[in-house]
C-alpha cells in the first residue's frame, strides 16, 4: 500500500518511527515493479523487510502474505488497510482510517471497488484482533456501524515528520514558486481529485477576485474526470503530481491551505500546513473538525457561497492569517512519529500476548 496517497503517507511516517523502538518489526515490501500502486514513488525501506510478490486486493495476495508471515514466524501481523490476510495464524492489528467507501458505495473509484469494500471491510473488521482508529470520529464511526467493543478498539492518531514539515525559509518559498510559476500570493488545494474531495465546490466558490487557486496532486485528465476543466486563464493553476521535497514550501508560501471534502477519516494535509505555519481552511466533513479545532476556518462542505467568504476572509485579512498559523503550529507541536510508533508498538504486544505469542 505504500504508494498509494494518504495511506502511502501514513505507512512510510509509521515505517519511520518504527525505527526507533526497540520492536523487532519486519516491512513486507512490494516484490515486483507495480507502478500502478507506486506511481513515480520507488520506496525504499530503510530498515528489515522481505519482499511480497503480489498486488494488493487480488486473491494471490491472500496466499503469498500468509506465507511470508509463517515464514517470518511473525507474532503479529499489521495490516495497514482492508485486504487483511484471512488464512494467516497469527493475531492481526487493523488501522481504519475512515468508513467512508463503505458507507457510501458511490465515493468508490468503480462499482467493483464498491462491491469489494462491501463485502471486505465488515470481514475485516470481524476478523481483526485489535482495530486501530486514525480518530476519534472514526472510532465513533466503527461502534456506530459494526458495534465494536472497546476492548478492541484503540485510537492512535497520525504523527508528523518533524524534520519535513516545518516553516520554510524566503528563498526556499521563492524558488518553489518559481519552479512552479506560482504568484506571490495563492491559495492552495493539495490531494486526490477523487469525488469525496469536492473539488467542484471549491472551484465554484473561487472568484475571480480571489487569489490564484493552486492544485497541487490532480492531473488536467484527473479533474476533467470529475467535470472540472479550469480555462487557461491563470486563476486555477494545475500542478498535477509534485515532488515530496517541493511540499513544505508551497504550503509554506501559501495564504492559506483549503480542503472541502465531504469526508475525511483524519486529515493530513492540514496537518502538514499546520506544521509549516500556514493556516487552513476546511469544511466540516467527517474528521476535519476535529482535527484542525480553533486552528482554521471550518465552512459547511457544499455551501458554495460560505466557501467564496471564507476564501475572501482567509485572503483579505492579515491578522486572521496570523493568528490562525500561530494556533495551528501550537496545535501541532507534539505530533510526532516516533510517539505514533511506540504506541503501535504497544498495541502489537497486546495483541501478542493475547494470543499467547509473547
Amino acid at each position: 500500500m505504500v504508494g498509494l496517497p494518504g495511506i502511502g503517507r501514513f505507512i512510510t511516517g509509521l515505517w519511520s518511527g518504527l525505527g526507533n523502538t526497540d520492536a523487532d518489526v519486519v516491512g513486507l515490501w512490494p516484490g515486483t515493479n507495480l507502478r500502478h500502486w507506486l506511481g513515480e514513488h520507488h520506496f525504499a525501506p530503510a530498515g528489515r523487510h522481505v519482499k511480497v510478490r503480489a498486488r494488493p486486493f487480488l486473491p494471490v495476495e491472500q496466499v503469498t502474505v500468509p506465507l511470508a508471515l509463517r515464514r517470518l514466524d511473525a507474532d503479529v501481523h499489521h495490516a495497514t488497510h482492508f485486504n487483511v490476510p484471512y488464512a494467516a495464524r497469527v493475531p492481526i492489528v487493523l488501522t481504519v482510517y475512515d468508513l467512508i467507501v463503505y458507507l457510501d458505495a458511490t465515493k468508490a473509484r468503480s462499482r467493483a471497488a464498491g462491491a469489494y469494500y462491501r463485502a471486505a471491510v465488515p470481514r475485516a473488521v470481524r476478523r481483526a484482533s485489535v482495530i486501530v482508529a486514525l480518530s476519534p470520529f472514526t472510532a465513533r464511526q466503527l461502534v456506530e456501524t459494526f458495534d465494536v467493543p472497546p476492548e478492541r478498539l484503540r485510537v492512535i492518531e497520525a504523527g508528523l515528520d518533524r524534520d519535513r514539515w516545518q516553516p520554510q525559509t524566503d528563498t526556499a518559498v521563492s524558488a518553489v514558486r518559481t519552479r512552479f510559476s506560482v504568484p506571490e500570493r495563492y491559495l492552495l488545494y493539495v490531494g486526490t481529485a477523487k469525488r469525496h474531495k469536492n473539488l467542484a465546490t471549491l472551484v465554484a466558490a473561487h472568484r475571480s477576485d480571489h487569489p490564484p487557486l493552486v492544485l497541487a496532486g490532480p492531473t488536467v485528465r484527473e479533474l476533467a474526470s470529475v467535470g472540472i476543466e479550469p480555462a487557461n486563464d491563470g486563476r486555477i493553476i494545475v500542478l498535477g503530481r509534485v515532488p515530496d521535497d517541493t511540499l513544505p514550501a508551497l504550503y509554506a508560501g501559501a495564504l492559506a491551505l483549503v480542503l472541502p471534502s465531504l469526508h475525511e477519516g483524519l486529515g493530513l494535509t492540514p496537518l502538514e500546513a499546520m506544521a509549516c505555519g500556514t493556516p487552513v481552511v476546511v469544511s466540516d466533513g467527517g474528521a476535519l473538525p476535529d482535527t484542525v479545532g480553533e486552528a482554521g476556518v471550518i465552512v459547511p462542505s457544499l455551501d458554495t457561497d460560505a466557501w467564496s467568504v471564507a476564501l475572501s476572509r482567509i485572503s483579505d485579512d492579515d491578522g486572521l492569517r496570523e493568528r490562525l498559523g500561530r494556533v495551528g503550529f501550537d496545535r501541532v507541536a507534539t505530533r510526532d512519529w516516533r510517539d505514533c510508533a511506540q504506541r503501535y508498538v504497544d498495541v502489537y504486544r497486546e495483541a501478542a500476548a493475547g494470543a499467547g505469542r509473547a
